[in-house]
């Protein structure tokens, strides 16, 4: 036994003065040649996993050394070129030594040097040597880590895809044409000023790896934090340190956490010389522009750097030259329907563990997971959240067998390393070693199916998985707007009520109180309000919803016998106080005391509405605004017979549209190009080009194509939908009325067929 083990001085906790004793240690080794382990080496590999200490890992690597018959001279001569390579150093004897003897701390570049001069090839082992060493650098709380001292893949950078000769965790990196703009944004202000710095562009563009080289370069001895939530950078905030480079990776996650990252906190990062950078997909960082204001600030004072889908010419050049001797670019350079950047992902094998899946159960978690993403879900998806969820997608023979069976033979393929360790879900922890809080769906997959499966309606069973099971209120309150953009309001209230109650949201009690009064549940959402006022008396504005709940109820209860007894108006008036909350109503009574603001600002709401028939009712009633208004409608439509019939009985605004109106042949196929072009636009996360795109879908009276827009998502779809069913008035009547104020259900058209039958 003593033959097959290594003799270690090592300190025995709790002796008087330290005083060392002789302990046995596991002797560590590697297979030669980096073949298989035998039994001896399979017992050395777990010897690794029990390294803690700085002075365990160099008495291992001491005697990884001496098992090879390698002597200091040996290591120097080994290593001479070394200093060409910036992730290996020439291992001096001097250097060999007191790294070995504890005297000096062990880098990433020494390790890698020691283990290729021993011969270490075989990537498991390899591996656990890095996973040693990533432990000793994090044991001691109190010693921070470097950013030379980062592991790549903890910091988000995709694993690549593997080739014959590679032996390294990264392939050789792309000069990109940014570059030099990256490293003048994080270098310009000095060491002392500090420096924002974002990436913005889609998933494996190479946003991250290019962020990634740049700070190496720069900051490679300062200090490296990557904080888990907004929280941990807010508590900084007070005593700021210096010299460190904060990562902030998804830099949306931190911006959407409670408490949020505030712009605040990172000037006074900023202020005392340290460096902030992130990285954003394009969607994420236009949603920021438009969101509240503190998060425009902050994203006024980063400076964003553009990472562009695919490599120019320039950049091509380069990585042909690299592909020479790397043999991962090109293998990446010869992947058809993929780039350079995305291929070394393992892109196309993920597309292709969608489009040709092993069973229908992998199927299944996939598209789940793509849909809960599509939803705006951040979280990992828990197992039984996932079981739950695939029952919307699969086909009834295959729901037959057991549920516990489902994950059995999805996550087995769903999970299996493509290129590396590339998969199409991946297992994420929750913060606690051993433990597993779900699957995360890779990037890349979710970016390609977001877009192909942008208008395909979620099932029932995944919209209730994603209410119940999800545990983050951020998740909750962006599945709570993705419900309501696409009016599915059942989903909307039980995703509202859990804000309320389990997380204190008083925004959602208001939201869910507008969306009950919509539905004429006055004393649920008086309920709702007054249980969260009572929970936090300050808050003002659910008291002022409260006050005005009640006020519209009283109005209603004075306005139902009558609509109730058949009166068209009154019927009419408590529908619209429903719809809108009592606006327009308060509108008309202000129009009718004398005020032409009012007036106008009730003829564009009307608008908005759909309400032709109010419209051209006002227009010959002489009000001006009206008529100008319907004399638009018309004119986007190109209605030239209604221009004209209106234009011969003198309504002058009629007169001025049809001189402008010209027949042009070529409309629909102009229109069809500029539908293409905004599409795209909103799939790059414009928020712009949504509102453009709905108006013009409206214009050309595409119910169709609002109804698809309607499903994916997109912001004013279902205001223009409604608007333009108001306006045709070719659906059952009551229809749009319904629709707004119930919505859909999960997987109903948008319009009504045969079978549709109203609430």
């Amino acid at each position: 036994m003593i033959a097959r083990q290594q003799w270690w001085s090592q300190p025995t906790w709790g002796m008087p003065g330290g005083r060392k004793i002789l302990m046995p240690w596991p002797f560590f080794g590697v297979s030669e040649g980096g073949g298989e382990m035998n039994s001896l080496e399979r017992k050395s590999a777990d010897g690794l996993a029990q390294i803690r200490t700085d002075e365990q890992l160099a008495e291992a690597l001491q005697t990884l050394s001496r098992r090879r018959g390698l002597t200091l001279d040996a290591f120097e001569r080994a290593t001479r070129d070394n200093d060409q390579r910036r992730d290996r150093q020439v291992l001096k004897r001097s250097t060999v030594s007191d790294a070995f003897r504890g005297k000096s701390r062990i880098t990433k570049p020494l390790l890698f040097s020691v283990l290729d001069v021993c011969d270490v090839q075989d990537g498991d082992t390899r591996r656990a040597w890095l996973a040693a060493w990533e432990r000793v650098m994090r044991q001691d709380p109190r010693d921070r880590l470097r950013v030379d001292e980062a592991m790549p893949r903890d910091l988000g950078i995709h694993s690549a895809m593997t080739a014959p000769g590679s032996l390294d965790d990264l392939p050789a990196y792309v000069q990109r044409d940014f570059d030099f703009d990256l490293r003048t944004a994080l270098s310009a202000k000095g060491p002392d000023r500090g420096a924002f710095v974002v990436m913005v562009g889609t998933s494996a563009t190479g946003k991250t790896r290019s962020l990634y080289e740049a700070v190496l370069d720069l900051f490679s001895d300062w200090a490296l934090e990557q904080p888990s939530e907004a929280a941990d950078l807010l508590e900084l905030k007070n005593l700021p340190p210096r010299r460190t480079v904060f990562w902030l990776d998804e830099l949306q996650q931190y911006l959407g956490g409670r408490p949020p990252l505030t712009s605040e906190c990172v000037r006074t990062l900023l202020r005392h010389g340290n460096v902030v950078v992130g990285t954003l997909w394009p969607d994420e960082y236009a949603a920021c522009t438009s969101a509240s204001e503190d998060v425009r600030r902050l994203v006024k004072i980063a400076h964003p750097i553009s990472v562009p889908d695919s490599l120019t010419v320039a950049e091509l050049d380069e990585a042909n030259r690299i592909a020479e001797r790397d043999s991962r670019i090109r293998v990446a350079l010869n992947t058809r329907d993929a780039g350079l950047t995305q291929a070394l992902a393992g892109a196309p094998a993920l597309v292709m563990c969608w489009e040709q899946p092993a069973t229908p159960y992998t199927k299944a978690i996939i598209a789940a997971a793509a849909d809960g993403h599509r939803l705006g879900v951040h979280a990992p998806l828990s197992p039984e959240l996932l079981t739950d969820a695939m029952f919307g997608y699969l086909k009834p023979a295959h729901r037959v067998r057991p549920a516990k069976v489902w994950l059995a033979e999805a996550l087995p393929h769903a999970t299996r390393p493509l290129h590396g360790e590339v998969a199409a879900l991946s297992p994420a922890d929750d913060g606690v070693a051993g433990t597993l809080a779900g699957y995360t769906l890779a990037d890349y997959l979710a970016q390609h199916l977001r877009r192909e499966r942008r208008t395909v309606c979620v099932p029932h069973e995944a919209w209730q998985a994603f209410i119940t099971r999800l545990h983050r209120a951020s998740d909750l309150r962006r599945l709570a707007d993705a419900a309501k953009a696409r009016l599915r309001y059942r989903y909307a209230e039980p995703a509202l009520e859990r804000l309320v109650d389990e997380f204190g949201d008083g925004g959602a009690a208001i939201e869910l109180a507008d969306l009950l009064i919509r539905q004429d549940r006055f004393e649920r959402a008086l309920d709702v309000l007054r249980r969260r006022l009572a929970a936090d008396p300050r808050d003002w504005e659910v008291g002022r919803q409260l006050s005005r709940a009640q006020e519209l109820w009283q109005r209603v209860e004075q306005i139902r016998p009558a609509a109730d007894a058949g009166d068209d108006a009154a019927r009419d008036r408590l529908a619209e106080i429903l719809v809108d909350g009592g606006i327009s109503d308060d509108l008309r009574i202000r129009e009718g005391n004398g005020d032409l603001i009012a007036a106008e600002r009730l003829v564009e709401r009307l608008a908005d509405r759909g309400c032709v028939l109010e419209l051209r009712t006002r227009a010959d009633q002489g009000q001006m605004i009206a008529a100008e208004v319907l004399a638009d409608l018309y004119l986007a439509w190109g209605e030239t017979d209604l221009l004209t019939v209106r234009a011969e009985a003198g309504d002058r605004p009629a007169q001025l549209r049809l001189s402008k109106l010209r027949r042009d042949a070529s409309r629909a196929e102009v229109a069809a190009a500029e539908l293409a072009e905004l599409r795209a636009a909103v799939d790059d996360g414009k928020p712009e080009a949504a509102l453009q795109l709905c108006t013009l879908l409206f214009e050309l009276r595409d119910e169709d194509g609002l109804a698809d827009e309607l499903n994916a998502g997109t912001n004013g779809a279902a205001d223009r939908l409604l608007a333009l069913y108001t306006a045709t008035g070719r659906h059952p009547p009551g229809w749009a009325a319904r629709l707004r104020s119930f919505g859909l259900d999960a997987e109903e058209p948008a319009f009504p067929g045969p079978e549709s039958t109203l609430r």
